[in-house]
């Protein structure tokens, strides 16, 4: 007759100094970068004012988007019937162009798409974190695998939230501007790209 062993090994203290190391991270989820100042602007709104002269100039044309008043050399001052004031071009005979709204301040609404973002998404992101938890107590994967996975379906998510945002929508000057991009975050991009995480 056969003696059958087996060896106990004891897991319990690594299980809890993995559980230990991922207690004490943090996974935050921003826009990093020459883009942060304008997030902040989106994120919670703020109100502009001219700080140099009485007037801000607000592109009002696919012609003057992107560009500041001082680029055009042709440009005089034009009150409407209705008070409303602009710089404008000789177009044609008896025609003129708007290109730039002449405004005292201009309010941009809150649009909190990084709060919104991640209060839509987060809820997901840790059940399926909860899910593949386990496995990084067994070893199967690594810590920094948990956490780039984490960090990386919250900021996706971030970004499809911020890409699929319509309210508040645009104002009928800036829709005029852009060529109507209805989207009020997506002009280039650039900023919603720039939506990041880190670990700490």
């Amino acid at each position: 007759m056969g003696v059958k062993f087996t060896k106990a090994i004891n897991k319990f203290p690594d299980m809890e100094a993995k559980l230990k190391i991922i207690n004490g991270k943090n996974i935050s989820v921003g826009v990093q970068g020459e883009h942060a100042w304008l997030a902040g602007i989106h994120e919670f709104g703020c109100d502009i004012t001219p700080k140099n002269a009485r007037y801000l100039t607000v592109p009002c044309s696919p012609a003057s988007f992107g560009h500041r008043a001082s680029d055009f050399s042709d440009l005089f001052f034009f009150q409407a019937k209705s008070g409303s004031k602009w710089l404008a071009r000789n177009k044609g005979k008896d025609e003129i162009e708007l290109l730039f709204a002449l405004m005292e301040h201009v309010k941009i609404p809150e649009r909190a798409f990084l709060r919104n973002g991640f209060e839509e998404v987060h809820m997901k992101v840790i059940e399926k974190a909860e899910r593949i938890l386990p496995q990084v107590i067994d070893g199967t994967i690594s810590e920094s695998e948990l956490y780039n996975l984490i960090g990386t379906l919250l900021r996706d998510g971030v970004k499809n939230y911020a890409r699929d945002l319509s309210s508040p929508p645009k104002s009928p000057l800036t829709l005029a501007a852009n060529g109507g991009k209805a989207n009020p975050l997506v002009q280039t991009g650039d900023m919603i790209n720039s939506i990041e995480f880190e670990v700490d």
